[in-house]
């Protein structure tokens, strides 16, 4: 981080946040009126149950900056309804005097002595998929990108878990279910207990009703985020600071499919954003298809005091500095992304990813990953992904600092039975400094 000093409040929020719950009412009523309709169609829905079991061993940092390990077991039942699905989580942890597990040493149960705790006991709400013209979670998401992402790309409201829970939202509706698929919405919230961090993209499509394939899929579309508490202190979550003062970026963006085929498409994006009394900036792209393989490229063009995806996977360890850092970015900056993505031989699946500039306002950025696909090693599914961001050296590519790192191995014994190591670099709520997170667990699915 370069030179963040922190920033102050006004007041507003509180209405900023009864508004959004009434917006998360009707956003959620649209989506159950129009279950329920398709769910008349399709015929009765049946109730379906089932239980995930786990037992092992947790380790994690505590309000102290030690490494704490605790005996962990797990509950997770499951019910489903059609689309719907509920899944509830009944963790308890024990020290090694067989206490619960108390990692802010504040003399009570971390989970188990607020109100909020028994809201944090929910793991997701779920409708239909993320795939499906409209799909609502709420719960934890790893990874969350609104639009291209020029605004918001990566986001996750897990940074950090499990010292910390939130139960963040995703919604996207579309047009198309209501036979007007002129329009769509997108919308994210980091807790819905807690209102802080919010973001909604409306998107149009203007040329649906032309008859050229190309020109039907022109898309336009406006976005605002906006982070109503930068100044949360993450170790008192959930709750409100006096010295915070709303952070707001916005933009607009435009897509046009230039080449569409049964497994093959060109597609060609531009956006530009502004980040409220700092800079703006704007980047132009495109992502070429082929069956297996992905290719992705931008030119990136930013002003002053503005850097892109201000809401990243770092935000949460970042925010209460990221705004008056901005002032470090004094210089126009022309910059660049190349990536991919690939499936290769039907065994893994591959991701690469290098953000660089052509002055030296910020280091490069890299984002990798690799996974097994499912059954290709018998038994065994493996996974690892990681991002550095600012890499100023060779040797600053492998420093732990403004880096995310998630390795995860299990056996699996029976298809019932697994057993799951997980190794994740993420930060600590208490000091905000980088802490390590590891899990061994045998699993049961029932």
């Amino acid at each position: 981080m370069k030179g963040y000093t922190v920033c102050k409040r006004g007041e507003g929020g509180s209405m900023w946040k009864k508004g959004l719950v009434v917006v998360f009412i009707f956003a959620f009523c649209v989506g159950a009126v129009y279950a329920q309709n398709e769910q008349k169609s399709q015929g009765k829905p049946r109730l379906g149950f089932g239980m995930d079991f786990s037992f092992g061993l947790s380790s994690y940092e505590d309000v102290d900056g030690d490494q704490v390990s605790f005996q962990k077991f797990s509950f997770f039942p499951l019910f489903t309804y059609g689309k719907w699905g509920l899944v509830l989580d009944f963790t308890i942890e024990f020290d090694g005097d067989f206490n619960l597990r108390d990692l802010d040493k504040d003399g009570k149960a971390d989970r188990w002595s607020s109100f909020s705790d028994y809201l944090y006991k929910i793991h997701y709400l779920r409708y239909g998929l993320k795939t499906d013209p409209v799909y609502g979670l709420v719960g934890q998401f790893k990874s969350y990108t609104l639009g291209h992402g020029l605004i918001m790309e990566g986001f996750t409201n897990t940074l950090f878990y499990p010292q910390m829970i939130k139960l963040g939202l995703n919604f996207d509706f579309d047009g198309s279910v209501l036979n007007f698929p002129y329009f769509g919405v997108q919308a994210v919230v980091d807790d819905v207990v807690d209102w802080d961090i919010v973001g909604i993209r409306a998107y149009m499509r203007p040329l649906r009703s032309v008859q050229h394939p190309l020109l039907k899929e022109f898309t336009i579309g406006a976005a605002v985020v906006t982070d109503l508490d930068p100044q949360d202190d993450p170790a008192d979550h959930p709750g409100d600071s006096s010295s915070s003062k709303e952070v707001t970026e916005f933009g607009i963006d435009a897509e046009m499919p230039l080449l569409l085929r049964e497994n093959m498409s060109l597609i060609a994006y531009a956006d530009w954003a502004a980040i409220l009394d700092k800079g703006s900036g704007a980047f132009i792209g495109t992502t070429y298809t082929y069956d297996w393989l992905k290719l992705f490229g931008q030119l990136r063009f930013f002003g002053k005091q503005f850097v892109a995806h201000y809401f990243d996977p770092f935000y949460e360890v970042e925010r209460a500095v990221k705004f008056s850092g901005l002032d470090a970015f004094d210089e126009f900056y022309v910059g660049y992304l190349l990536g991919t993505e690939l499936r290769l031989f039907n065994f893994f699946n591959f991701s690469f990813f290098w953000t660089d500039g052509f002055t030296d306002v910020e280091g490069p950025r890299i984002q990798t990953g690799i996974g097994t696909l499912p059954g290709t090693i018998p038994k065994f599914d493996i996974a690892v992904s990681y991002d550095k961001k600012d890499i100023d050296s060779f040797s600053d590519f492998f420093d732990e600092e403004q880096s995310l790192l998630a390795a995860s191995l299990i056996y699996h014994v029976s298809p019932s039975a697994s057993i799951v190591f997980l190794f994740e670099r993420a930060y600590s709520p208490y000091s905000g400094a980088v802490a390590d997170r590891t899990f061994v667990e045998t699993q049961f699915s029932f």
